[in-house]
């Protein structure tokens, strides 16, 4: 239903991310999808990120979780993530 936003939470890479998603969002023909997350994402460096879809993009939760999902791991092959997440791994002294 196209006005109302609806959520739910995943769990990507050890990470709990919060979706919220609108069909139809002020009537553009296109989803919006939000993801919070406290932690960096691959997609966002702040743990927030906005993304719009052609409505024809999703049929259903399932088909968000999975364009999320997809997103995300797609997103973490970069240089710059796998970067990052060797960095966690190890203690900084500076």
């Amino acid at each position: 239903m196209a006005g109302e936003y609806k959520t739910f939470a995943m769990i990507w890479s050890d990470r709990e991310i919060v979706v919220s998603h609108q069909a139809n969002w002020l009537n553009s023909g296109h989803w919006h999808i939000e993801l919070r997350c406290d932690d960096r994402l691959p997609v966002t460096e702040t743990g927030y990120r906005s993304i719009f879809v052609p409505a024809a993009g999703f049929a259903d939760e399932a088909e968000i979780i999975t364009f999320v999902t997809a997103l995300l791991d797609d997103t973490a092959q970069s240089k710059a993530w796998q970067t990052y997440v060797e960095d966690c791994k190890q203690l900084k002294l500076f």
